[in-house]
């Protein structure tokens, strides 16, 4: 049977939003327990690649606050403001994508 996103290879229903919430603050490196059969859980692999990361902050804030501070001739605040709202919308997507792109396996045992 082929894993859809945030589903428990065990008993195949869908994991919380809540605790695939963690991996956006703490990071892959450690694994949660399904909500319903209570079994460990670890991802696949990483959602979204570290390495893209960096340049996903890069192009998110200091690009827009360079256009708008240069290229627009805005002020300091509202560059700045207009591109914390650009960092804004695009962690908006990145948890989007980490969410769609959540797939577990059953954790080894150590």
């Amino acid at each position: 049977m082929e894993l859809k996103a945030r589903g428990c290879p065990h008993c195949h229903r869908s994991i919380s939003i809540k605790t695939c919430s963690k991996y956006l603050l703490r990071g892959t490196a450690y694994t949660v327990r399904c909500d319903h059969c209570n079994t460990e859980l670890a991802l696949v692999k990483e959602p979204v690649p570290f390495k893209w990361c960096p340049f996903a902050g890069f192009a998110s804030t200091v690009i827009p606050a360079e256009y708008f501070l240069v290229v627009q001739k805005l002020g300091l605040a509202k560059s700045l403001s207009y591109a914390a709202l650009f960092g804004l919308f695009s962690v908006i997507i990145i948890s989007i994508l980490t969410f769609k792109r959540s797939y577990f396996k059953i954790a080894d045992k150590i």
